[in-house]
């Protein structure tokens, strides 16, 4: 059945039987373009196409849709046109056309049978249907008329094994909400922002006999010719490639459906390593996060482990780490925080800061202060070798992780904190980098090494207060 996006959106679940959708969203996010794509796969499989708009024209139809309404399998109506000042009568002459049409079908169906007398492909006889902007058939009729009339429609469209969707801008305004009880199911769409620009997104809400008890927003776009494609970098897991619905268990960076499928995955990779160890150096550029207060003896374990999860889902929700291949990064788990190390690039560590300092300060807002999450943050850069360890397992260390542990220290809530070696590297790239990293001065860390460190902000991420370990130096000079 031909929802678009169904496999991605139910997790490969497609034996889904007629069901009325709605389809909610924001003006121009795509809705119609959706249901066109959903129309065209009726029309090509030759299955009955109905399609009701009060906006489009039956000259307009031929662009939006290839409809020919001299062919028995398809019909379009638009009730606004049918009189010219459109009332309760021009709804009740489209709910004919719509009955005689089903009728039609019907009727045409049940002569199309084998020798035996069966009806030939009787489970797939179902009816494509397509109700367009139901918000804009309450602005030209009388609600309650509209009311009638959708009543009475989805009483012939489910008598015809109709599957469809009825499409209306959100936010759904309270008045609206007796016209849309009617569906089985809500497919929804959205925008998100994402590095000053826009995202679409779409999720199944719900839908009727199939428990959706964690509902999955997922990535879309329309390319010129409105064609949809779904994003290809959805959650799955490592273990076995299906889309992970609910909150997934990560062992490393690596996301799981589940404890179980981590264990499993671990011991094959115990069986399967290579067994003799490569010693490299290499140079990265990492990000060390760590959680401010988590160490608090009066903070609650489960409090503890709370912050940790949490954290682990906000980074792992970033684009500057979800986007980048696990071949081009490392992770190390620090208790408290975690490193990680981008190989090449140097402003990943940094956009990854910045991101995730925009999901905490979300979050932060509507969470009491104990359970917050504030972190610290030191980017640094430098060369670090690969060796396993005495439990076998392959890690990392070095001068750039050292480096980024020893700046992050020196930091309080929200700080970012850079070496110069790192911030050189950055600054030059962009005017708002040049803006935003500054020089807070020099501290002198282990072995009497004295470093020069410089402190990233703006209105949206850091701190532009002084660390205290820096206010201390000051006061004493």
């Amino acid at each position: 059945m031909a929802i678009p996006g169904l496999t991605e959106l139910t997790d490969g679940e497609e034996n889904i039987s007629p069901t009325l959708f709605l389809l909610s969203g924001p003006p121009a996010i795509g809705k119609r373009d959706y249901c066109r794509e959903f129309l065209e796969e009726g029309l090509a499989t030759q299955k009955g196409c109905i399609f009701i708009s009060s906006k489009i024209t039956d000259k307009e139809k031929i662009d939006v849709l290839d409809l020919d309404d001299t062919k028995l399998k398809s019909l379009f109506i638009n009730p606004v046109l049918l009189y010219e000042n459109p009332d309760e009568k021009s709804l009740q002459d489209t709910l004919i056309k719509i009955t005689e049409f089903l009728s039609r079908i019907r009727t045409n169906d049940s002569q199309n049978k084998d020798p035996s007398g069966t009806r030939i492909g009787d489970n797939d006889n179902f009816i494509y249907f397509v109700m367009d902007s139901l918000n804009n058939f309450c602005d030209i009729f009388e609600l309650n008329t509209v009311k009638r009339f959708l009543a009475r429609l989805v009483l012939q469209l489910k008598k015809s094994k109709t599957i469809g969707i009825f499409t209306i801008d959100s936010p759904i305004l309270t008045e609206y909400q007796s016209i849309v009880s009617f569906c089985d199911g809500i497919i929804e769409m959205k925008f998100e922002d994402s590095n000053d620009s826009l995202i679409r997104k779409i999720r199944l809400l719900s839908m009727a006999g199939h428990a959706m008890t964690k509902p999955t927003w997922i990535q879309f776009n329309i390319d010129k010719n409105g064609r949809f494609t779904f994003a290809d970098d959805l959650l799955k897991c490592t273990l076995d490639g299906r889309v992970i619905q609910h909150p997934p268990v990560y062992y490393l960076d690596l996301p799981f459906h589940s404890e179980g499928c981590a264990i499993t995955y671990r011991k094959f990779m115990s069986v399967f390593k290579d067994l003799d160890p490569k010693y490299e150096v290499l140079n990265y550029n990492f990000c060390f996060i760590d959680i401010v207060g988590l160490s608090n003896p009066e903070l609650a374990v489960h409090r503890q482990k709370e912050k940790i999860v949490r954290l682990n889902e906000f980074i792992s929700s970033c684009n500057a780490f979800r986007k980048i291949s696990d071949d081009l990064k490392i992770i190390l788990p620090a208790g408290d925080g975690m490193a990680i190390g981008y190989e090449n690039n140097p402003e990943l560590p940094y956009k990854l800061s910045v991101e995730l300092h925009g999901f905490l300060r979300k979050y932060n807002k509507r969470m009491v202060n104990d359970n917050q999450i504030k972190v610290r943050i030191g980017l640094s850069s430098g060369p670090v070798f690969t060796v396993y360890d005495i439990s076998n397992r392959l890690n990392v260390w070095g001068p750039g992780i050292i480096m980024a542990r020893r700046v992050m220290d020196l930091g309080d809530s929200w700080h970012i904190l850079i070496t110069e070696n790192f911030a050189m590297q950055l600054r030059p790239l962009y005017e708002e980098y040049r803006n935003n990293i500054r020089l807070i001065g020099s501290y002198e860390i282990k072995h009497g090494e004295r470093i020069n460190v410089y402190s990233a902000y703006s209105d949206d991420y850091g701190n532009p207060e002084l660390p205290e370990k820096f206010k201390k130096i000051y006061t004493r000079q």
